[in-house]
C-alpha cells in the first residue's frame, strides 16, 4: 500500500465506517456501514436463538430493540447502538444462541453487474433462424434441439405443470403478457413483510423504478408460457412467485431469509436465486437449509467473476450451482466455475421479457443470472412429474441427463438437456438416482482450561478418492463453517465415504500459531435417505486454543505520550491489539542516544496471521513526527518496519495503529483479531 504521511490526530471521538443512503424497503434509519470489509446494516444484528429465554437475553445484554423475527428460523433481526460488529461479539458463548452476525449486506444488486445489462429489441421477427428455433412467437436458440431441446420433453408431456417456483430476485413483472397468466397469485415484500394478491397494488410497490427488471428477465426464462406469441420458458406450465430482495438494493440477509421461508410456507417446490456475493451469512444459509429439509430445491447462479472460485450461496451444501454457457454449449468466459458447480446453461444472449414498465417487449440478456433459472426450469420438470423427489434426486437426475455426461470443473457435469432429462422421467419415479444425505458435524475445542464450542472452525467434507489437481474429477467435496455451537450442516449431499478436515478458527482471520488451531481429520459415511430429523452425525475434539472474541491488551491504556508504556532495546512486547475504540493508537516509549541506530518492526498479519495491516511511527519527545512506515514489503508484506539513525539524546516514542486508521481520519478498525507484537533493537 501506498506509504501516506499524516499528522497524527489524538482523542478522536467514535467513527464508524463508510456508509450510504439506505436501500428502498430497508429498515428505519438503516445505512450500510463497512467495517473490517464486511459491509453490513448500521446499527443492526441477527441473532439465532434456541428458546425465548435466550432472545431476552441477548436483547438486554445489547440493549437492543427487536425489529422483526423469522419464527420458523427461531431468528430475530435487533436495533442495537454502536458497532454492530463489535456487538454480535460480544454475544459470544451467551447460552442458547445458534449464531450472531452483523445484518449483512455483502450481495451486489444485479443492476452493478456489467455483464448483465439487457439489449431492448423492438420488432423482433424471425429471420433466417432455423424453423426449430421458433418454439412460440419469437426465435429461442436456448431451447432448440442443439441446446436446452426443449421441444422433446414437451412433446412428452414434461411442462413443469403443478410446480411453482419462487423468483428471489427484484420485484418480477405480474402484468406481461408472456407472463400475467401463470403468476402464482401472490408476491412478497420481505422487508414490509406484505404478501401482495392483487397486481396493481404490486405494480405500485415497484413504482416504475427503471432499475428493476432482472426480476421479470428471469422469471420468463422459466415460466412464460406457449401460447403463440412472445417466447415461452422451458417449464411453460409452471406458476411463479415473485420476492422482492432488491428494492433496487439489496435489502439483507434477514430480509432474504424471511423471502425463502415465505417461499416455501406458501408452496414454492424450487426456489431460484440469480444473485450471490463473497463471504458467509450464517442465517441465509439456515434459511436454504430450511428450504431443503423441506423437500424443495435450490438452485442459484454460480456468479459472473470468471474466476475458479466459490461464491454464496452457490456454494452452500445442498444447493444446485449454474454455471452459463454460450451458444456452442461452453462455458461463457465471464462465468464462476469451479468443483462445487453442477451443470451448465445458456446463458449468452437469451432472449427475455422486458418489464412493461420499462417498455415491454423483450430484450437480449447475458449472465449466469439466466443459466440458473433454466436450470430451475427444468428442476421443475422433475418436480412436476415426481412430486416426491429429493433436492439431491433433482439435482443428480439434471446431472446424469447432460449433453456430455461427464464432469469438468468448467460446466459440472455438462450442458443441460430437458430431452434426455424427459427420457429418464418417462421410464418412472422409480428411475431416479438414489435419495442424498444429510450430515451433522458438531466440533468442540479441548485444552488445559477446558472444553468449549468449535466457533469459527471450516469443516470440510471431501469424497473418498478425490484427485487433487484434476479438473475432471467429479468426487464432491463440501464446505460449511460451524455455528456458536459448534455445529456445522450438510444438507442434501451425495452419500458415500468423506474424509472429513477440520480445522479449528482460520488463523487468517484470527491470527496465532498452527499448534493453536488444532486439526482433525477422520472419515464419516452420508447414508442416503438421512435426513434432518435423523442425520447421520460426527462428534469432533480439537486440542486447540479458544476463540477469543473480547482479548485483552495487556499495555492499555497507552493511547498518548503521557500514557505511553516503556519498551527498551532488544525487547519485543506481548501480543497487543489495536482494539477497544474506533480509532486505537498504542504509544511505546523508550530512551534513546545521539547516534543509536534502531530498527523497530511490528510483527502482524504477514507475520502472526490475524486482520491488522499494520502503521508504525516514530516520534521524537515533543510528539513530532519522524519518520513513519506503512509495508515492509508493498503488496507482499503488510508488517511495518522503521531502520532510523537518533538525532539526539532523549525520549522518543514508537507509535502502532492500522493502516485504516493511518490513512483516513475518518475511518475506524476495530477488530479483536488486529493482533501484534513490537520489537526494537539497537543495530550498532
Amino acid at each position: 500500500m501506498k506509504n501516506l504521511r499524516l499528522t497524527l490526530i489524538l482523542g478522536l471521538a467514535a467513527l464508524l465506517g463508510a456508509c450510504s443512503t439506505p436501500p428502498q424497503g430497508a429498515a428505519p434509519s438503516a445505512t450500510l456501514a463497512i467495517s473490517e470489509g464486511i459491509r453490513h446494516f448500521r446499527g443492526q444484528v441477527v441473532v439465532g436463538y434456541q428458546d425465548e429465554a435466550a432472545l431476552q437475553t441477548a436483547i438486554q445484554k445489547l440493549r437492543a430493540r427487536e425489529i422483526a423475527r423469522i419464527p420458523e428460523l427461531k431468528a430475530a433481526l435487533l436495533q442495537v447502538e454502536g458497532d454492530a460488529l463489535k456487538a454480535s461479539r460480544s454475544l459470544k458463548g451467551l447460552r442458547g444462541l445458534r449464531f450472531a452476525e452483523p445484518h449483512l449486506a455483502q450481495v451486489t444488486p444485479p443492476s452493478e453487474d456489467p455483464v448483465e445489462r439487457p439489449r431492448q429489441e423492438s420488432g423482433l421477427v424471425p429471420l433466417a433462424n432455423p424453423a426449430d428455433q421458433i418454439l412460440d412467437g419469437l426465435p429461442q436458440y436456448a431451447l432448440d434441439p442443439r441446446h436446452l431441446n426443449a421441444k422433446r420433453a414437451w412433446d412428452l408431456g414434461f411442462e413443469g405443470q403443478g410446480v411453482t417456483v419462487a423468483i428471489i430476485d427484484d420485484a418480477a413483472d405480474v402484468t406481461h403478457p408472456d407472463l400475467a397468466a401463470n403468476w402464482a397469485g401472490k408476491a412478497y415484500d420481505p422487508v414490509t413483510n406484505t404478501t401482495y394478491t392483487s397486481a396493481s397494488a404490486w405494480l405500485a410497490f415497484i413504482n416504475n423504478n427503471p432499475n428493476i427488471s432482472h426480476g421479470t428477465f428471469v422469471a420468463s426464462t422459466v415460466s412464460a408460457p406457449r401460447d403463440g406469441q412472445g417466447i415461452a420458458g422451458l417449464a411453460p406450465k409452471t406458476k411463479f412467485l415473485p420476492v422482492a430482495i432488491f428494492q433496487p438494493g439489496y435489502v439483507g440477509d434477514f430480509y432474504v431469509a424471511r423471502g425463502i421461508v415465505w417461499a416455501v410456507n406458501n408452496g414454492a417446490q424450487v426456489l431460484n436465486n440469480s444473485w450471490g456475493g463473497l463471504g458467509y451469512g450464517e442465517l441465509v444459509k439456515e434459511a436454504f437449509d430450511y428450504a431443503l429439509a423441506n423437500g424443495v430445491v435450490v438452485v442459484a447462479s454460480a456468479g459472473n467473476s470468471s474466476k475458479d472460485e466459490v461464491r454464496t450461496p452457490a456454494g452452500y451444501p445442498g444447493i444446485i450451482a449454474s454455471v452459463a454457457a454460450d451458444g456452442n454449449r461452453n462455458r461463457a468466459d465471464f462465468s464462476t466455475h469451479g468443483r462445487h458447480v453442477s451443470s451448465a446453461a445458456p446463458g449468452v444472449d437469451v432472449l427475455l421479457a422486458n418489464p412493461t414498465w420499462l417498455g415491454g417487449g423483450y430484450g437480449l440478456i447475458s449472465g449466469t443470472s439466466f443459466s440458473g433459472p433454466y436450470t430451475a426450469a427444468a428442476a421443475a420438470l422433475v418436480k412436476a412429474a415426481c412430486p416426491g423427489a429429493t433436492p439431491y434426486q433433482v439435482r443428480r437426475a439434471l446431472e446424469s441427463t447432460t449433453w456430455e455426461r461427464s464432469f469438468s470443473r468448467q460446466k459440472g457435469w455438462g450442458h443441460l438437456n430437458a430431452g434426455n432429462l424427459a427420457d429418464l422421467l418417462k421410464q418412472g419415479c422409480g428411475a431416479l438416482p438414489p435419495k442424498g444425505a444429510v450430515v451433522r458435524v458438531k466440533v468442540e475445542y479441548f485444552n488445559q482450561d477446558g472444553v468449549f464450542p468449535g466457533l469459527l472452525a471450516d469443516v470440510i467434507l471431501r469424497g473418498k478418492g478425490l484427485r487433487p489437481g484434476d479438473p475432471n474429477d467429479p468426487t464432491p467435496m463440501y464446505w460449511a463453517r460451524t455455528n456458536q455451537e459448534g455445529e456445522a450442516w450438510f444438507y442434501e449431499i451425495a452419500p458415500g465415504e468423506y474424509d472429513i478436515y477440520v480445522a479449528g478458527a482460520d488463523l487468517a482471520l484470527t491470527g496465532g500459531f498452527p499448534e493453536e488451531r488444532g486439526t482433525f481429520v477422520g472419515t464419516l459415511v452420508a447414508t442416503s435417505g438421512s435426513h434432518a430429523g435423523n442425520p447421520d452425525f460426527k462428534p469432533v475434539r480439537l486440542n486447540a486454543t479458544q476463540v477469543e472474541l473480547n482479548p485483552t491488551d495487556p499495555y492499555d491504556p497507552n493511547d498518548n505520550t503521557a500514557q505511553a508504556k516503556p519498551i527498551a532495546y532488544n525487547t519485543t512486547t506481548q501480543m497487543a491489539y489495536i482494539f477497544g475504540q474506533p480509532r486505537d493508537f498504542d504509544y511505546f516509549a523508550f530512551s534513546g542516544t545521539a547516534g543509536d541506530q534502531i530498527r523497530a518492526r511490528v510483527y502482524a498479519r504477514s507475520s502472526l496471521g490475524g486482520t491488522l495491516d499494520s502503521y508504525l511511527y516514530l516520534l521524537d519527545g515533543n510528539g513530532n513526527v519522524l519518520t513513519e512506515n506503512d509495508d515492509i514489503v508493498s503488496g507482499q508484506n503488510t508488517d511495518s518496519e522503521i531502520a532510523y539513525t537518533l538525532p539526539n539524546t532523549g525520549t522518543y516514542y514508537l507509535v502502532v495503529t492500522s493502516y485504516t486508521i493511518a490513512s483516513n481520519p475518518n475511518a475506524s478498525d476495530d477488530s479483536p483479531f488486529n493482533k501484534y507484537r513490537l520489537e526494537l533493537k539497537k543495530t550498532n
